[in-house]
């Protein structure tokens, strides 16, 4: 039965990916009918963004992993579902499972979602059986790979008739109207490869150095640039300098216009050492891009190895350099991928049919 209220409980202080999620499904489900509500840390980023949305109503309180432990959280979650009537709970983090999950149970709310969008295992714990079995009724996934992973330390946590995947989703139209212009001057005969994310380990922007080496050993025009801030941005600038590249490889800082960003690429190289969904590959996708990447977590679920760019195997930095070489030496097949990617987002990850599937999902 189709509810016709939905709370987006969502903990995290912090602007990501997930944050992102819920805001979007909000504004949808809201723009759908139903009545909309969210539960947010205090103070958090969302809870900023969500409380700036007409007809959208947030509760912001301070969450932790022991606030279920906390009467005084839980009678405050437990006056919300209840006196708003809330019939759906859609929660993201874990300590939203426990003190969302058991407030939701004793206020009646019939769905109880844990909506996962990042690969991390749930631990076998008392606990977390418990509330798999007997609070939450559904898990919905981005990615095949972020279920596996989160189940992976019990995968009979929950039964697979109540696991559902919902792809994150992308607003193709939006991103279309959006104006945008390259970012840099593109020389005669150079091709220009590009990167975007938090400048961390995990992202692996090293790994894209090397290869931005081993490309101008080979004799390629090849200007690589990286979008993004992170910890790690002096070591990657001082890394890029000993390996004799740092012309090559341009550090452009945060980029809020992300569609001017790709429009300055040739091909998007992603060198994440693992992603949840990953935002920025289909950016590039819808624009046309060809995405070289690392076979590795939830990726090829969104690239498709040979059709809408490559693939290599994750931390080999000379096998990703000669994939982004395949298409530096072929515009053609840069195109045709391209291409392809793009009708691979709007075939699989297009805003509507991801909130088509969230729909049918709490509806079951």
């Amino acid at each position: 039965m189709k509810p016709n209220s939905i709370c987006f409980f969502n903990s995290n202080k912090a602007w990501g990916g997930g944050e992102k999620w819920h805001y979007d499904f909000a504004l949808l489900t809201r723009d759908r009918g139903y009545g909309v509500f969210a539960v947010t840390n205090d103070p958090s980023e969302l809870a900023d963004r969500l409380k700036a949305l007409a007809g959208v109503t947030v509760l912001h309180l301070p969450i932790g992993n022991l606030s279920f432990l906390n009467p005084v959280v839980l009678y405050k979650l437990f006056r919300f579902f209840r006196d708003n009537q809330v019939e759906c709970v859609v929660m993201a983090l874990p300590s939203d499972m426990k003190a969302g999950g058991i407030a939701a149970r004793l206020a009646g709310v019939r769905e109880i979602i844990f909506r996962r969008g990042i690969a991390v295992p749930t631990k076998n714990t008392v606990l977390n059986r418990f509330l798999f079995r007997h609070v939450i009724t559904k898990l919905i996934y981005n990615s095949e790979c972020t279920k596996r992973t989160v189940l992976q330390q019990n995968p009979g946590m929950i039964e697979n008739e109540r696991t559902h995947l919902v792809h994150c989703g992308f607003d193709v139209a939006e991103f279309d109207a959006l104006p945008g212009a390259p970012l840099v001057e593109k020389r005669p005969g150079e091709v220009v490869i590009g990167n975007a994310g938090r400048l961390t380990a995990q992202k692996g922007q090293k790994l894209l150095i090397e290869a931005a080496r081993w490309l101008k050993d080979r004799g390629h025009a090849v200007r690589t640039l990286i979008a993004g801030k992170g910890e790690m941005e002096q070591e990657l600038k001082d890394y890029a300098r000993k390996l004799g590249v740092e012309d090559e490889v341009v550090f452009l800082g945060f980029i809020t216009d992300m569609k001017s960003f790709h429009l300055s690429l040739d091909i998007f190289a992603l060198s994440s050492l693992w992603e949840g969904f990953c935002y920025v590959q289909v950016e590039a996708m819808t624009l046309g891009r060809p995405v070289v990447a690392f076979d590795v977590s939830s990726i090829p679920e969104v690239v498709s190895d040979g059709e809408t760019g490559y693939l290599a195997p994750v931390g080999d930095s000379a096998a990703f350099a000669q994939k982004i070489e395949l298409l530096i030496k072929d515009p053609e097949l840069r195109a045709k991928m391209g291409q392809a990617g793009r009708k691979r987002v709007i075939d699989h990850f297009e805003m509507k049919k991801t909130l088509a599937d969230f729909e049918r999902a709490i509806s079951i």
